[in-house]
């Protein structure tokens, strides 16, 4: 049998819990049938909660601070973003034989085709003056002149997501299958904000049907940084019930269109007959606060909204599936030398260790499983931590001006709204994961938060 193909399904900022079979609310059919007939990583993790260093750490399998990418490209003069001298995953299909090609959002910084795509069409990046890549620079003027904001899909507007999604199918319908493997990767925009509500799918969520966190309703603050309140209190429309609710529609709205997206290219590897010799990744960059904890958005906060991602993954003809729920935490760094390893090629040093291929081949967690994360900054402020994730802890490390921790127990407090770090109960547990994620970082190349505010390391050392 050939080595079997590998299709990429990935989105912004949607939330793990966000799909039927997990919510009940969500209309996610395609994800849904996916999760049933693979693998769902219940606590995968991504190594950022931001757009750009969470997607250059996917395509490298390094953490943000080992590819100098900790925050999007412009935020606090901050200028770092892979090169064409970056080596990625797709680098490693390329060279074993594969067909590459990607449509869709990037945000990597260099041109598609320099980072191991055959086939690229960057539509939603994040550039340097100047490099920005035609196609996107196309939608978004067509989309203003037809009186739209270059995001919003209605009448006869295009957004990203929809013209990605035309070029990928028409693309697709057009590839015959031979003796050479397919990676395909489809990278939709949505459900990132802006927020709206898709036409197709707004009367099947109603506003005041809408479920908010307990965190929305219960969280005090105590035991975390000051800029948190700070934070909550620049959006009034956290104040409104109503409002969030009505902006939680507008999200799921955009999930579905996600979802409808997803199964017309599955309908299209079954028409064609590659279905049952193909990968299967569906995830995303990171998730989205939506009134949790009183914050909106993404930003320096390590809360589950934003840390736990979606991840459902099917097995090609022959491996068979040891579990269909992984419980133990994984990362996002690790996902594409799990493709990998599962595809039997030859993975770079970067992609030679996965947590998430170990994962796939126990029947039961170990007991000990952790992952590691970080963030830097968002373009409101510079609040650096890192942090160490388990099934039933986690624990975060706020490294620059705050000198901050924060635990929670996620078993007693699965929405982290009360802080055990000073918890005298709680301090074996805070000594072991306090002492784990220092190591990582230590080990990793982490420094110090001076060191990320230099001019050197802000005008991009990875240039």
């Amino acid at each position: 049998m050939t080595k079997p193909n590998v299709l990429i399904l990935m989105c912004d900022q949607m939330q793990a819990k966000r799909m039927g079979f997990i919510d009940g609310i969500a209309y996610t059919p395609n994800l849904d049938a996916l999760a049933a007939e693979g693998v769902h990583f219940k606590n995968a993790i991504t190594v950022n909660g931001q757009c750009v260093p969470s997607r250059c750490s996917f395509a490298t399998g390094m953490s943000p601070h080992e590819t100098n990418v900790m925050v999007n490209f412009g935020f606090h003069g901050h200028c770092g973003t892979l090169t064409p001298q970056s080596r990625t995953f797709a680098h490693d299909f390329q060279e074993a034989g594969y067909t590459t090609a990607h449509f869709g959002k990037s945000h990597l910084g260099a041109p598609l085709r320099t980072l191991g795509f055959d086939v690229g069409e960057c539509l939603d990046g994040n550039f340097p003056e100047g490099q920005e890549p035609i196609e996107r620079i196309q939608v978004r003027e067509a989309s203003k002149a037809a009186g739209g904001d270059g995001h919003k899909a209605e009448g006869e507007k295009k957004s990203c997501h929809y013209k990605a999604l035309d070029d990928g199918l028409a693309w697709l319908e057009e590839y015959q299958p031979g003796d050479e493997p397919l990676l395909f990767m489809y990278d939709t925009n949505l459900p990132h904000p802006p927020f709206y509500s898709e036409t197709e799918w707004q009367d099947r969520f109603k506003p005041e049907e809408m479920v908010l966190p307990k965190s929305y309703y219960e969280e005090t603050f105590d035991g975390k940084p000051a800029f948190m309140v700070e934070r909550s209190r620049k959006y009034p429309i956290l104040d409104d019930e109503a409002a969030v609710k009505a902006e939680l529609a507008q999200y799921y709205t955009m999930i579905s269109a996600v979802d409808k997206a997803c199964g017309q290219f599955i309908d299209l590897f079954k028409r064609k007959g590659m279905w049952e010799n193909t990968i299967v990744l569906f995830f995303t960059d990171h998730g989205d606060m939506m009134g949790g904890h009183r914050l909106r958005f993404k930003g320096t906060y390590p809360y589950e909204e934003l840390y736990n991602i979606p991840c459902i993954m099917k097995l090609p003809a022959g491996l068979e599936r040891k579990r269909v729920t992984i419980e133990e935490p994984v990362i996002s760094t690790d996902l594409p030398g799990a493709l990998l390893h599962l595809a039997g090629v030859e993975p770079s040093p970067q992609f030679a260790t996965s947590g998430v291929t170990q994962a796939l081949q126990r029947k039961a967690p170990n007991g000990d499983e952790c992952a590691f994360f970080e963030h830097y900054a968002a373009w409101w402020g510079i609040h650096p931590f890192y942090g160490a994730r388990t099934a039933t802890m986690k624990y975060v490390r706020y490294y620059g001006d705050e000198h901050f921790e924060e635990m929670y127990d996620l078993v007693k407090d699965p929405h982290e709204l009360h802080s055990v770090a000073n918890d005298p109960d709680y301090q074996l547990q805070r000594t072991d994961l306090s002492a784990r994620a220092d190591a990582w970082w230590r080990e990793t190349g982490g420094k110090d938060a001076d060191y990320y505010a230099s001019d050197a390391f802000r005008d991009g050392l990875n240039r």
